[in-house]
C-alpha cells in the first residue's frame, strides 16, 4: 500500500503576490499552486539582455513596451500567471500602469530554453499563450547553437518555422521587426562552431 500524497497547499492571487514580496522567490501561479522559478545560466541572462534592448528601438518607434523576465503574463485559462523571459505589448491598458505586476495582451512572448525548462516552454506553456488573442508572435531561442523557433498566427492557424545560422535574421512582419541571429548572440560563443 502506498502513501497518499498530500495535497498541495492552494494560495489566492493576493496570497501569492505576497509570498514572493516577502520572499523575494520568483513563483509561477497556476490555479492556486504556486512553483518556484528556477535560476539561469550567465548564458541565457546574456541572451534575453540582447533580445530586449534590440527590442527596445522597436518598442519606442511603435508606442510598446518590452519587458524582461521579472513580469508576469496574465494567461486567459484559469487563474494562471507565468514570467515569460521576454514580453512585448503594445496594449494601453497594458502600458497604462508602470506599477502593475502583469500583462494582459502581449504581441510577442519569447522563451530562451534551458534543459530544465524547454519542455514546459514548448508543450505546456506554448498552448496557453497561443491562446491570448493579441499574441502575434512566440518564440523559442535556444541556448546550444544559433537556432530560433518562430509560432506566426495567421489567420486559423499558428506558421512554425526554424531559423539556424549566426548571420540570419528573424522577421517579424506583424510587428516590422527585424532580430539579427547576431544580435540575440553577441558576446556568445559555442564551442562546436
Amino acid at each position: 500500500m502506498t502513501a497518499r500524497q498530500p495535497m498541495p497547499k492552494l494560495y489566492t492571487f493576493e496570497e501569492y503576490v505576497a509570498l514572493e514580496q516577502t520572499e523575494g522567490i520568483r513563483y509561477e501561479f497556476w490555479d492556486g499552486e504556486i512553483v518556484a522559478m528556477a535560476g539561469t545560466t550567465k548564458r541565457h541572462n546574456t541572451i534575453v539582455q540582447n533580445i530586449a534592448f534590440s527590442l527596445r528601438s522597436f518598442a519606442r518607434n511603435q508606442g510598446c513596451q518590452v519587458y524582461a523576465e521579472n513580469v508576469r503574463q496574465k494567461l486567459k485559462t484559469g487563474q494562471r500567471y507565468v514570467y515569460p523571459d521576454i514580453i512585448y505589448t503594445c496594449d494601453p491598458v497594458d502600458l497604462e500602469n508602470d506599477m502593475g505586476v502583469w500583462v494582459n495582451s502581449p504581441c510577442l512572448l519569447i522563451e530562451v530554453l534551458s534543459d530544465s525548462t524547454q519542455s514546459k516552454d514548448f508543450y505546456n506553456k506554448r498552448p496557453h499563450y497561443t491562446k491570448l488573442p493579441t499574441l502575434l508572435y512566440y518564440i523559442l531561442v535556444s541556448q546550444t547553437d544559433y537556432r530560433v523557433e518562430v509560432f506566426e498566427r495567421n489567420i486559423d492557424f499558428w506558421k512554425y518555422q526554424i531559423i539556424e545560422g549566426v548571420e540570419t535574421i528573424v522577421e517579424l512582419p506583424l510587428l516590422q521587426i527585424s532580430l539579427p541571429l547576431n544580435a540575440i548572440y553577441d558576446g556568445i560563443m559555442f564551442n562546436s562552431l
